[in-house]
């Protein structure tokens, strides 16, 4: 799919449902990280490495670096549902998807109770083409994955990354979603402000927060992420 598009393609459905769902409801013997589904992911990821390196074509060896890091993130988002609903993850199957991810260069780390790629494909595609046709959506994975924890700092800077999207990108088919993710952030940094007692400051970000989250009622009354806006401003 094209950026800017009416459709949602596979990453912007996945950062979608990351914004609009704070937890998922998993059954304690529910399979999450299911070892052929696992083996699968690691096969495509494996070949789509090849890809990139490999292929003879530009456009090619593009496409696969970008896919391989859709993969990557499938395979991380699967590894949290799984440490989310089982309270940890099977030891020898992390182990084995750890050692095929660095075989291609590909770094994953746990931390905050979640699974979390390093990004490094998409940074890579922006940097060989920042005018490609996946370019657009690259910047998306970047903002829509930005995890800075509780760093008064890191959260400032993804939020003033999301703001840049927004100014920058006014056509961009998902922009319900980064609007959502920027609320959320907002409130985020809330409540570091409170835990340091800095009430001023905690108040102006809940009220960044509520006037971001009334903005996407406004815009995209028929949206998940509206829904889940109203959700949020009926607690605040």
């Amino acid at each position: 799919m094209m950026p800017g598009t009416t459709g949602k393609c596979h990453l912007s459905g996945t950062i979608a449902a990351l914004a609009c769902c704070s937890c998922l409801a998993i059954r304690a013997f529910d399979v999450i990280l299911d070892p052929a589904q696992v083996s699968r992911l690691l096969a495509e990821i494996t070949e789509l490495h090849d890809q990139s390196k490999n292929s003879k074509t530009r456009a090619a060896q593009l496409e696969g670096l970008y896919e391989m890091g859709e993969r990557v993130l499938d395979l991380t988002g699967l590894m949290t549902q799984d440490l989310s609903g089982h309270g940890g993850n099977d030891p020898s199957l992390v182990g084995l998807i750890e050692r095929r991810l660095k075989e291609n260069g590909i770094v994953i780390s746990k931390y905050a109770n979640a699974w979390h790629y390093d990004m490094a494909a998409f940074r890579e595609y922006i940097r060989l083409a920042p005018a490609g046709p996946r370019a657009l959506d690259a910047r998306y994975a970047l903002v829509g994955f930005d995890e800075p924890g509780d760093d008064v700092a890191g959260l400032q800077k993804s939020i003033a990354a999301k703001e840049s999207f927004l100014r920058s990108y006014p056509k961009y088919a998902d922009l319900s979603v980064v609007e959502l993710l920027l609320a959320q952030q907002h409130n985020h940094l809330a409540r570091v402000y409170s835990a340091q007692h800095q009430t001023a400051l905690s108040e102006q970000q809940r009220k960044l927060a509520r006037e971001r989250y009334q903005r996407i009622v406004r815009l995209y009354p028929k949206s998940e992420e509206a829904e889940t806006a109203r959700d949020a401003l009926a607690v605040q």
